[in-house]
């Protein structure tokens, strides 16, 4: 029976960084449209201005501040809510929660945890209480300790001995874990650890690094009712971390004996701690026998949990919630695209989803490459396909090694590098392993070295010799159907044969091979399903109708990297709901399983396809799109897409190639909307970086208005409109001065306004400047409305965008940013005392 909560409060994931990109908000999103079918109000609370779910609450019910005990406190005093949910906030969350819980905040206040009890929360976040509890209910744990001193620690290592793990207590998302094979390693581990940790002790374990690392995705209801969503593979062993694996799902080297054993152990730890929802469960299952060991009890929304939602189409944070409101699996009730028996219903996979980390080695190169229990990668991509090799070289496409070319090549490295990154793993690891099997190793050595099952060198294998067929058969129309069964796609053999790839479409035209497309959805044909999430496969059957009517395609950004990226995936975001708003069916394409672009209620269909030309190709072709959305800088994608005539195609924002720069400095700038020849000021910005550096590249930070509003504002936004020439800029548009500190500024420039400014702008104007820019390129603007509807003038309080950078996780020594360099950023307000009218 559901409960009754009339005000409900939700903590939401912050910013962007390591081990949390924008999987939280995505889920959050998905959330609130469960949230609203209950008719509970929403008070929600996130400093991240990328955050897309925010914005489906009420202005006035969101607080953008940071996810903090006292931030929380504040608010439940305030706002008196009946319930708390902490669950889609992550392990921040979590401990808040929890200690909320801890000063009797929740108890005074009468207000429930969803999710789980209290009290089982304190038993999953203690790591003693979790390891008490798994020991009453016969679970198997690594041994294990709290320490407050290196005494203590060296007297557990004379115990159980070399190698073991030490790790630090994080306030937030931890990802550092140090394996020591020695004294002189453990040392340093304790004084890093000791450092980094907020309550003063460390945790270390005992070391299982090479067992096989597999991880189970559950969802319970309050009556002990489960099913298991869907177990994921790490290909690396125990001693990468998850989020630097490739993982596949369903399972793949598990016998069936061994599967079920992780299932039971995964609803007994479900039962035992009285979970509600989703439960994430990791373990290290040995390679010789069927011994295992429980490593990690994740009770909330994880990076893991979210692939598995995607891999198996199951909408896991809709029925997530419903069940943290005590509604039972029986009773949800789903969107009526979806079978009613699904929510009790375990997945069922008719494909293989393989995902790809991605590093930030490019751009952070003082960074240390080796793969190990450091967290390093800032994303990930998806391959989908019927054959575990069709989905790995999907995969391997989509994470752009090189754009341009078939499985790039370390053929360069030499053969005692190539053994030692064996041992040693870096982040090129997959392309390593390729190597070592073109140069003759066999796969039980492989397998001896890494850790890795053979099983894998056995599909990678399969992949090397149909690209080797297919380079010694050029434009052979048997190489061509050997391709696409591999997962090759025609842009790659296009680039692979040196041909146009035109060419390789008149083949398939003659050839009559031609794509179609498969449903990604949880029953594998059992139920009726209308999922309407699709990748391509070569087969009889095209399960993908297009769709009718008005539609535009919006190709999304693919995997997380530095840069914009989480600003990007809120801006693609954006696009899909004005777009729908504006009577368009929406086709997303996008291979991050991270992505708040990604949710269902977002898009009327999704492709889960290689963002390459060949494969954008394939889906213009079959759904005639009346208009093409690419967001952000993607030159050579546009470059190509822009040489089909036909297609209607709009970069947003336009390309900042096209920036007029007279220097490269700025520190302040006015932004302006342009339609036609109406030019509408925006606000103007103040630009500042912790090391004062003024260089465009720097430049992350943004305060809205600018230093001087009062008496600088007004002349300056007079200025900025004397520059711009209407027959050349168009949209959202930024003009940039140096001020020189006697009040004195410079003309240094124009610019279209970027990506993390966009989303800045819609977060603290209270207008939705992207939706303005998108209703423009779809020629439905009522410019006059938009004009009266927001006009510059009287400012209460500073908004303040910071970026974040994973400098600290990545143990860089580097102290300055540039806007590349980016993970995330944090949104703050700051009260003007005694505003005056500008």
């Amino acid at each position: 029976m559901a409960k009754t909560i009339k005000k409900l409060l939700l903590l939401g994931g912050g910013p962007t960084n390591i081990g949390h990109e924008n999987e939280l908000d995505a889920a959050a999103y998905e959330r609130l449209q469960a949230i609203k079918k209950t008719g509970a109000q929403v008070i929600y609370i996130d400093n991240n201005p990328f955050s897309f779910a925010s914005e489906s609450v009420q202005a006035a019910d969101v607080y953008v501040q940071e996810v903090t005990f006292q931030n929380v406190v504040n608010i439940i005093e305030k706002e008196h809510p009946d319930a708390i949910m902490p669950k889609i906030g992550g392990l921040n969350a979590m401990q808040v929660a929890w200690q909320l819980e801890e000063s009797d905040v929740l108890a005074d206040n009468n207000i429930d945890m969803l999710g789980i009890r209290p009290v089982d929360l304190k038993r999953v976040l203690d790591n003693q209480r979790l390891r008490e509890l798994l020991n009453e209910i016969n679970e198997p744990i690594i041994a294990s300790k709290i320490v407050p001193n290196d005494d203590e620690a060296m007297d557990f290592v004379r115990d159980v001995g070399f190698p073991v793990i030490v790790k630090p207590f994080s306030a937030s998302h931890d990802t550092s874990r140090f394996i020591c094979n020695n004294t002189d390693e453990l040392e340093d581990a304790l004084e890093i650890s000791f450092e980094r940790t907020y309550i003063k002790h460390v945790s270390i374990e005992q070391s299982i690094v090479g067992y096989k690392e597999i991880e189970m995705v559950g969802v319970r209801d309050e009556n002990g009712n489960k099913i298991l969503v869907s177990g994921l593979e790490d290909m690396d062993p125990i001693g990468i971390h998850s989020g630097d694996s490739i993982i596949f799902a369903p399972t793949q080297t598990l016998i069936n004996q061994e599967y079920q054993a992780l299932r039971t152990a995964t609803f007994q730890i479900m039962d035992a701690i009285n979970i509600t929802g989703t439960c994430h469960v990791q373990f290290a299952q040995s390679r010789t026998d069927s011994n295992y060991y429980v490593t990690k009890v994740s009770p909330f929304f994880t990076r893991n949990a979210l692939l598995a939602a995607k891999a198996t189409g199951y909408p896991l944070s809709y029925v997530s919630t419903l069940l943290e409101m005590g509604v039972s699996l029986t009773e949800v009730k789903l969107p009526q695209k979806y079978s009613k028996y699904l929510p009790f219903m375990e997945p069922t996979m008719d494909h293989v989803v393989v995902r790809l980390p991605l590093w930030p080695f490019r751009d952070i190169p003082d960074v240390d490459q080796h793969l190990n229990t450091l967290m390093k990668s800032v994303g990930s991509t998806i391959g989908v396909g019927r054959t575990v090799e069709e989905a790995i070289m999907k995969a391997m496409h989509s994470s752009q090694f090189s754009p341009r070319d078939i499985l790039p090549s370390v053929s360069k490295v030499d053969d005692d590098a190539v053994i030692n990154q064996l041992i040693h793993p870096l982040a090129s690891r997959v392309l390593i392993l390729m190597e070592a099997l073109r140069r003759g190793f066999s796969i039980d050595e492989l397998s001896e070295l890494t850790k890795i099952d053979r099983f894998y060198f056995y599909k990678m294998n399969q992949l090397l010799r149909a690209q080797d067929y297919v380079i010694n058969n050029p434009l052979s129309p048997t190489a061509v159907e050997a391709a696409h069964e591999y997962g090759f796609g025609d842009g790659m053999l296009a680039e692979l044969w040196n041909v146009n790839i035109s060419t390789i479409e008149r083949m398939n035209q003659n050839s009559n091979v031609k794509v179609t497309f498969k449903e990604i959805e949880p029953s594998a044909g059992e139920f009726r399903e209308a999922t309407n999430v699709f990748y391509s496969s070569y087969e009889l059957e095209n399960e993908s109708v297009p769709c009718k009517g008005k539609t535009a395609l919006i190709i999304g950004r693919g995997g997380n990297q530095l840069g914009p990226n989480a600003a990007a995936d809120y801006y693609t975001a954006q696009i899909l709901e004005t777009t729908r708003r504006a009577g368009y069916k929406t086709i997303i394409m996008n291979t991050n399983p991270n992505a708040i672009s990604l949710a269902p209620a977002l898009s009327d269909k999704q492709y889960i396809e290689p963002i390459q030309l060949g494969n954008i190709l394939n889906i213009v072709n079959l759904e005639q799109p009346d208009i093409i959305f690419l967001p952000g800088n993607r030159h050579y994608l546009s470059k190509k897409l822009k040489e089909f005539a036909d297609l209607n195609i709009v970069v947003l924002p336009p390309d900042q190639k096209i920036a007029k720069f007279q220097q490269g400095t700025a520190t302040t700038a006015v932004d302006l909307f342009i339609d036609g020849d109406r030019i509408l000021p925006i606000t103007t910005i103040s630009f500042h970086t912790k090391s004062r550096r003024t260089e465009l590249r720097y430049i992350n930070d943004y305060q809205q208005p600018m230093n001087r509003w009062q008496t600088d504002e007004r002349p300056l936004i007079k200025m900025a409109i004397s520059k711009i020439d209407t027959a050349n800029w168009q949209g959202l548009v930024q003009v940039l001065f140096d001020h020189d500190g006697s009040g004195n500024y410079t003309f240094t420039g124009i610019r279209p306004i970027r990506i993390t400014e966009s989303a800045f702008l819609n977060k603290t104007t209270g207008v939705n400047w992207i939706d303005a820019l998108v209703k423009k390129y779809l020629h439905v603007l009522d410019i006059d409305q938009l004009s009266s509807f927001y006009q510059p003038g009287i400012h209460q309080r500073y908004s303040i965008m910071e970026a974040v950078f994973p400098f600290k996780e990545l143990q860089s020594n580097r102290t300055d940013g540039a806007s590349t360099q980016e993970v995330g950023a944090a949104l703050s307000f700051k009260k003007i005392e005694n505003p005056i009218e500008s």
